[in-house]
């Protein structure tokens, strides 16, 4: 029981808990906000899909997996564009305190706007 509640198994237990916490929620609610956000600043003409993100070791960055950006196409009207798709394979950005986002909702809504911003930037879909 000592050994259970020895700090060198207290500290890693509740680090890994905070890891996997910021993990799944990184992979539910915050993907779905930020590939949201991203159609909005975009003017809904770029639909977003992001295969995973997962949070730094250290909590001091993200890795975005696969995101992949689809140029949205009105019904009825063909194009005949080639780069419809583009496709960033990894794309890992610093984001300082990553584990606040789990609670505060105004670190969230920054981090996605800033997210959002770069993610538009890296393919010059701001234009």
């Amino acid at each position: 029981m000592a050994f259970m509640l020895s700090p060198g198994v207290l500290f890693p237990a509740a680090y890994l808990f905070l890891y996997l916490s910021t993990n799944i929620y990184l992979n539910a609610d915050f993907k779905t906000n930020l590939s949201k956000s991203v159609e909005r600043a975009t003017g809904n003409t770029w639909q977003t899909n992001i295969s995973s993100i997962k949070p730094g070791w250290g909590f001091d960055s993200m890795t975005l997996n696969h995101v992949e950006l689809t140029k949205a196409t009105n019904r009825g009207i063909r194009s005949n564009d080639e780069n419809r798709t583009i496709t960033i394979n990894n794309l890992e950005i610093p984001v300082p305190d990553i584990q606040k986002l789990l609670f505060s909702n105004t670190d969230r809504i920054a981090s996605t706007n800033a997210l959002c911003k770069i993610i538009i930037a890296q393919k010059g879909l701001d234009q």
